[in-house]
């Protein structure tokens, strides 16, 4: 079961991305990243709402300070990732950005690893090893596509990183420590993200207070693409969350980022028009290899 949860936690993952580059492509400032990511909150909110009540009623969004914690944890950390990596899609390359997220399934492992002592084997420790030797040919690569990475733009990617990781963490942590509805849990999650980002968002224009984001960010087709991005976010981290009731964090983010890789490779090469050169597919192919090798050890 835990598999078939990882399936769509998978399949949306890549719509989700594939919508992000989309979108990112219209977006100039930091303030539209802010208030794109601030769209997408409130639907996920919105679609946790919707899928949860019918199942929990009105008395199971009642928490404890625990699980309330956990969530806004969990809400910090998703925010911190999709607002990191939505800017990200403007300066990267697709697949950069694609291995370098596998580093976040390092800490998640290693987070699981300090506080449930999950075990880590010698051949996952090798196959960690490899990931960063896969991030840091996949730097080349994208040196080629976009120009040398700058620290401003390494300093983004680690903080998108890093929350990608805390974010899968509080998933984990939520099913073994409260162990109610998951639905529950992402609906608090991207609720207190939302009001999050609703209160960074008018600091975003800066000296310039009347500062507004494009008009053609408001239009229909964004605001569709607005909600694919919520719906496939939040069917991404509902069924991880259900999935890490079955699977320990070393099955889980290994096996799907190792699918992930092949997908977003595919789609990077045939929908966005990035060309995989020598160093693209020894970057991937190294990748590949150190999730294998983590998922098999």
């Amino acid at each position: 079961m835990g598999y078939i949860y990882l399936t769509a936690a998978l399949l949306a993952g890549v719509a989700k991305g594939f919508c992000g580059k989309t979108v990112s492509r219209d977006m100039e400032t930091f303030r539209e990243c802010i208030f794109i990511n601030l769209m997408r909150m409130l639907f996920c909110a919105l679609i946790g709402l919707l899928l949860a009540m019918p199942k929990a009623g009105l008395a199971g969004f009642s928490v404890s300070g625990d699980a309330l914690g956990i969530c806004l944890l969990a809400s910090l950390s998703m925010s911190t990732f999709c607002v990191s990596w939505m800017y990200a899609y403007r300066n990267e390359a697709y697949m950069f950005l694609s291995i370098f997220t596998m580093l976040g399934t390092v800490v998640t492992c290693l987070l699981d690893y300090a506080v449930y002592k999950a075990p880590i084997s010698a051949g996952e420790w090798i196959g960690i090893g490899v990931l960063f030797g896969a991030v840091l040919i996949m730097s080349k690569y994208n040196k080629g596509i976009c120009g040398r990475l700058t620290l401003r733009g390494l300093a983004i990617l680690i903080a998108g990183s890093v929350g990608s990781a805390l974010a899968d963490f509080s998933q984990k942590m939520y099913v073994r420590e409260i162990g109610q509805s998951a639905e529950i849990f992402n609906f608090y999650m991207y609720a207190f993200g939302f009001l999050l980002l609703l209160f960074v968002y008018p600091f975003t224009a800066g000296r310039h207070a009347s500062v507004k984001t494009a008009p053609k960010l408001h239009d229909r087709r964004h605001m569709g693409l607005y909600f694919a991005m919520a719906f496939c976010l939040y069917l991404n981290s509902v069924t991880k969350t259900m999935a890490a009731a079955f699977l320990s964090a070393a099955q889980i983010y290994p096996a799907l980022q190792g699918a992930n890789l092949i997908l977003s490779a595919l789609m990077a090469h045939t929908l966005f028009k990035e060309k995989m050169n020598a160093k693209g597919v020894a970057g991937v192919l190294t990748a590949f290899a150190g999730l294998m090798i983590m998922h098999i050890a």
